[in-house]
């Protein structure tokens, strides 16, 4: 843990007895708090309070509060919203509020946010003290930012597995159901006609021929939702290359360099970046108006993905939608990385880490990277 300097600008006591036991506190949830107390009662400041970045989004998030913000209104909605409303230049002019980041390894992980007391703008000596109190709280608030992410993933992974559930009853239950009762029951039908009346029972016959392939159809896309059959069919490289291969029409060609024989993957990650290849591919021919799109795949410690076109790129108001929601959702749920941005020269790039099975005996990483061609055949 790291130390937290003692922090005594104007000779309290009992804030020197508060720094005290804040640079002796191991456990990092009792940090935070101790942090803004010490802060608060040590300035005086009306409001202090630490926000950290979310590990999978843009936004900050509450963590330890003391006083009240009430009618503050240039608390940080975001980490970029907050950017240079701080620092730790003792020469600046204090401001209403003042925000000094909050560090682990170099990683800027949240913000340590004050807002003096009115006529008890903090001096440069104490501005400096401000910033170096964030700086030490980084190993404390990273444990808890983690925490905080791990505690969303488990219950996303439950509230996907209930809506999992609930699609599967729905489609059995409304769908599949009633249509094999339907069946049942023209089935029935049929079989009284046949010696009354020949040629309505073989009218009736087409027709529940054409219900029977609406059932198949039904059922196939159940499976399919639960698990890609052209994972088990073609493997999964041979899969996305034959995606691309349908997806290199109309103008746009897709092609997939990946290494000439991938190791066996999880059947977690597997799927997921089967997953992830086809949704950043359909918000290319959606979305990008590209000519060209390239699918990189690689296996070290980890599994790389990279789609990249030369498309229009992010828009500067972009909102992520629910395709880049979902891929950063598949990413987290495996404890990956996920970025999606615009490079310099252009278009869109989609990178994505995810952790890798074991390999295979005997499988090397020398000379993997290897163009597969795409059969444009269809």
């Amino acid at each position: 843990m790291d130390v937290i300097p003692d922090f005594r600008p104007r000779g309290s006591g009992e804030v020197a007895r508060l720094a005290d036991r804040l640079q002796g506190s191991l456990d990092p949830y009792a940090v935070l708090p101790a942090v803004v107390t010490v802060v608060a009662q040590a300035l005086p400041a009306r409001y202090a309070a630490i926000y950290l970045n979310r590990v999978d989004a843009d936004e900050l998030i509450l963590a330890a509060e003391h006083g009240t913000a009430a009618g503050e209104s240039s608390l940080p909605p975001s980490p970029s919203a907050a950017v240079g409303t701080a620092g730790d230049n003792p020469g600046s002019e204090p401001s209403q509020s003042l925000a000094f980041p909050v560090l682990y390894k170099s990683e800027e992980v949240g913000l340590l946010l004050v807002v003096p007391a009115d006529g008890h703008p903090p001096n440069p000596e104490e501005r400096s003290l401000l910033a170096a109190i964030a700086r030490g709280a980084g190993s404390a608030a990273q444990v808890v930012r983690q925490e905080h992410d791990l505690l969303l993933g488990r219950e996303r992974l439950v509230l996907a597995r209930e809506e999992e559930r609930r699609r599967l009853r729905r489609n059995l239950h409304d769908t599949i159901g009633p249509t094999l009762a339907a069946l049942s029951l023209r089935a029935g039908s049929v079989r009284n006609l046949i010696e009354q009346d020949l040629p309505t029972a073989q009218q009736q016959l087409n027709e529940l021929r054409e219900l029977i392939r609406v059932v198949i159809t039904d059922i196939r896309r159940v499976v399919y939702n639960l698990r890609p059959p052209a994972l088990d069919e073609l493997g999964m490289l041979p899969a996305i290359q034959e995606q691309a291969g349908q997806s290199s029409t109309g103008g746009l060609q897709v092609s997939v360099h990946a290494p000439g024989q991938m190791p066996p993957l999880s059947a977690a990650a597997e799927v997921a970046t089967y997953r992830i290849v086809m949704e950043a591919l359909t918000n290319v021919e959606r979305h990008a108006h590209a000519r060209h799109c390239r699918i990189s795949l690689s296996v070290n410690d980890q599994v790389c993905i990279e789609v990249l076109d030369d498309g229009v790129g992010l828009l500067p108001n972009h909102r992520a939608g629910v395709g880049i929601a979902s891929m950063r959702e598949r990413v987290a749920e495996l404890g990956g990385s996920f970025t999606i941005e615009s490079p310099s020269e252009g278009g869109t790039r989609v990178l994505a880490f995810l952790p890798a099975s074991s390999r295979a005996p005997g499988w090397e990483t020398a000379g993997s990277e290897t163009a597969l061609p795409v059969d444009d055949s269809g």
